[in-house]
């Protein structure tokens, strides 16, 4: 992102507050294009989630991470992409499950093998990047396991087509409305952030910090946004596949992409401390998923519990 000296304050906070206007809006409509288009095309919702959702909320990431690589910031990529994980996993899902109990009908195959490819790409990292250096074979070997992903999921939407059902509106409709809502998150995501980040400047907050918090939570509200109207609107699966998806498309492709652009160092703490977190909270969720099919309101209070606890151990870790 391009340095924000000359923004004042109020102009950072009315970014901010626009930006949230805009997640919301872009999340409504998201949400209502693709729950209609899945049903039209015969396919299951989750897989929705998983592709085309996942990708349109995880597009602001995608942005500010492979920017940041590029110009050598590569502790603000790695960090934006483990925080937006972690705040996907606990915050997005528990916040879901607190205004409407999420529950899975999907087979647990399908979902066991989701959690694999999420946790993966974390334990590659971990193991190649140990030192603090993600080579350009570490980052195409993430990328490898973001195009192994998307191939099953599109084999799943093959095998697991439906009978079409004629939603209401055209399809030229639902289409446009999918696509009206992926801009309208990612151009508030993106306002939100600069404002967010000018902001935090202020306060003389560390690059890699600023990743992992105010970065992460500003590039997760499309997925908090998306997850919470879908929950709202019954459609749980999407939140659960919106999640799923959207935490291979940040540690595969994104941090995959970026590094290949530019190799680099990445903060010690962060490979060593935070994606073992990251993958404790995928199990964490995964036990859920897989143990009962559901995740309650009492469940989601204490996965919000423990993101809480993970966001005070980062501040006062510092780094």
């Amino acid at each position: 992102m391009e340095p924000m000296t000359e923004m004042s304050t109020t102009t950072a906070a009315v970014l901010v507050v626009v930006g949230i206007a805009c997640l919301g809006l872009g999340a409504a409509w998201l949400v209502d294009g693709a729950s209609r288009l899945a049903l039209r095309l015969g396919i299951r919702p989750m897989v929705v989630g998983l592709t085309v959702v996942g990708f349109g909320t995880s597009m602001p990431e995608f942005s500010v991470s492979v920017l940041a690589a590029g110009r050598g910031s590569g502790g603000l990529s790695i960090g934006n992409a483990v925080g937006s994980n972690v705040m996907n996993l606990l915050l997005v899902l528990g916040v879901s499950a607190i205004l409407m109990p999420i529950a899975v009908t999907q087979d647990r195959r399908s979902i066991l093998r989701d959690l694999i490819f999420g946790l993966v790409p974390a334990i590659i990292i971990v193991a190649m990047a140990w030192d603090g250096q993600l080579d350009r074979l570490a980052a195409v070997s993430l990328i490898v396991v973001f195009f192994l992903f998307m191939f099953t999921c599109v084999r799943q939407a093959r095998r697991g087509s439906e009978t079409p059902v004629i939603s209401g509106g055209s399809l030229g409709r639902q289409i446009i409305l999918v696509c009206i809502g992926i801009v309208v998150l990612v151009s508030g995501a993106e306002l939100m952030v600069r404002g967010g980040v000018r902001i935090a400047e202020t306060f003389g907050v560390s690059e890699a910090l600023i990743g992992l918090t105010l970065v992460a939570f500003g590039t997760s509200l499309p997925e908090l946004a998306t997850s919470v109207v879908a929950a709202l609107r019954r459609e749980s699966e999407i939140s659960i596949g919106n999640v799923l998806g959207s935490n291979v498309f940040n540690l595969g492709l994104i941090v995959g992409t970026a590094f290949a652009i530019r190799p680099g160092k990445v903060p010690v703490w962060v490979v060593q401390q935070d994606i073992p977190l990251l993958v404790l909270a995928t199990a964490l969720v995964g036990a859920l998923i897989l143990g009962r099919g559901k995740i309650r309101r009492r469940e989601g209070a204490l996965m919000i519990g423990a993101f809480c606890a993970y966001f005070l151990f980062v501040f006062l870790r510092g780094g």
